[in-house]
């Protein structure tokens, strides 16, 4: 079953986001008046694992939720980029740690009811700090190297609430 796209607006676009309005008619005729998507590009997450079994977790302030976050370190591909590039490419720059290898795990929808992105999940082992983080003027992120077995207690006191960074975690240990 698809819906058939009468007609397509866009609402609002910038540098980060577009969204757009479509006019559909359902795979049974009915139509669909409004329906709105936040069209975002893909997304890349990395769980870095230093060779001392520590998590690199970043701590940043996130404004949609007016509080300080310990995540995962993530981030939006470039135009070019290949999604392994890409993680390699967010992890560097928000932590300046390097992996001596990186393996893709999983590809979810971030919200498939609302969104049209997708989000790559990563583990990157080897961990180790090559350079100073190179962050965007939005960002201030400070680095948090967590031994794996309190990043658990991290998750079950909801520290950590930032959902890719709970699926995250919860995909490294399967590989671990």
């Amino acid at each position: 079953m698809s819906w058939k796209i009468i007609s397509s607006e866009i609402i609002q676009e910038n540098e980060f986001l577009k969204i757009t309005k479509d006019k559909c008619e359902k795979s049974d005729g009915t139509p669909v008046e409004a329906y709105y998507t936040l069209n975002k590009g893909p997304v890349v997450v990395v769980a870095a694992i230093t060779d001392n079994k520590e998590l690199v977790l970043i701590k940043q302030y996130r404004h949609p939720v007016k509080s300080e976050n310990i995540e995962v370190p993530a981030g939006y591909t470039e135009k070019g980029e290949s999604l392994e590039e890409s993680a390699k490419r967010e992890l560097i720059e928000e932590t300046g740690y390097s992996v001596k290898e990186i393996k893709k795990l999983h590809t979810v929808f971030a919200s498939a009811g609302t969104m049209d992105n997708e989000i790559t999940f990563f583990l990157g082992t080897g961990a180790h700090k090559t350079q100073d983080q190179n962050l965007d003027q939005n960002e201030e992120i400070e680095i948090q190297l967590t031994p794996l077995k309190e990043v658990q207690e991290l998750l079950e006191k909801e520290i950590i609430k930032d959902m890719a960074s709970v699926l995250a975690i919860h995909l490294i240990q399967k590989h671990l």
